[in-house]
């Protein structure tokens, strides 16, 4: 399982982590109609981790340890070649319908994207 650290704490071990590379670019068309484009910043990384049947205390510490870092945390996570850093903020965080089992409250679908800065 994926080691998952945000700020420097460890989180709940994710139910998967996707890693994706992209590339900022500026671009416009030309009076001709042709599209022209810059790479203004190459191979930026975006890190989308998802849990699932995630405890609600669980949750509570990861989104404590966001809000306490915003608006860039320090994200570890694994990548090709081994666990790797990057300065992030997170997207969206979306968390879909929970279960209580035993007076504990799970969220089904938890799922946080970290984009490199």
């Amino acid at each position: 399982m994926a080691v998952i650290k945000i700020a420097g704490v460890e989180v709940a071990r994710p139910a998967s982590v996707q890693v994706g590379r992209f590339d900022l670019t500026k671009s416009n068309r030309s009076a001709s109609g042709r599209m022209v484009m810059e790479v203004v910043r190459a191979g930026i990384r975006r890190v989308d981790v998802t849990w699932r049947y995630l405890p609600d205390p669980d949750l509570q510490t990861i989104l404590d340890v966001i809000a306490a870092n915003k608006p860039f945390m320090l994200v570890e996570y694994p990548d090709a070649g081994g666990q790797q850093q990057m300065m992030a903020y997170t997207g969206d965080i979306i968390y879909s319908a929970w279960h209580t089992r035993n007076g504990v409250r799970y969220w089904e679908e938890v799922t946080i994207p970290f984009i490199e800065q």
